[in-house]
């Protein structure tokens, strides 16, 4: 079966029934200089292709309208997305879809599932997952801020508007 008849059971917009994917690229392209057991540098340089996280759901009962925190599958994968999505639609029956969903998932839980999970990572890859869960702790740390801290100007504001006891 030919690559364009794989990806022609991806689709755009959620179905019921459709399997549900997501991809997100978390590292790469990188390189760096190996260690060797002592320690000391090599001199050859290791080049590593980007890294993309994938994560798939079954497709959801009527009465659960929402993704679950738990995927059923959960791995890392290179060199690029469409890599990343043949790899979902293996594991999809071939008879049905799958939905690439853009909506905001825990990707730091994803990441931690492979960390754990996944056999044979390998330190480059282990680093660059590490590296990817801390960038988005500051992200949701940032976000969090921006939407839901406000500035001290609008608390005062708010808290004038309160009744004296509740202050």
């Amino acid at each position: 079966m030919n690559d364009e008849h794989l990806l022609a059971r991806v689709i755009r917009g959620y179905q019921p029934g459709a399997w549900i994917g997501a991809v997100r690229r978390v590292f790469g392209p990188m390189a760096h200089v190996p260690e060797d057991g002592d320690g000391a540098a090599d001199t050859v340089i290791e080049t590593h292709p980007p890294h993309y996280l994938l994560a798939l759901w079954q497709p959801l009962p009527p009465d659960q309208p929402f993704l679950s925190r738990w995927p059923l599958k959960v791995s890392i994968t290179a060199p690029d997305a469409r890599t990343a999505v043949f790899e979902l639609l293996s594991e999809v029956p071939m008879t049905e879809l799958l939905w690439l969903t853009d909506q905001p998932l825990d990707w730091v839980l994803m990441a931690e599932i492979v960390m754990l999970c996944e056999e044979g990572l390998l330190p480059y890859q282990f680093r660059g997952l590490g590296e990817f869960i801390e960038a988005e702790r500051q992200a949701t740390r940032a976000a969090v801020s921006v939407h839901y801290g406000g500035s001290d100007d609008a608390f005062e504001q708010f808290s004038r508007t309160l009744p004296p006891d509740l202050v």
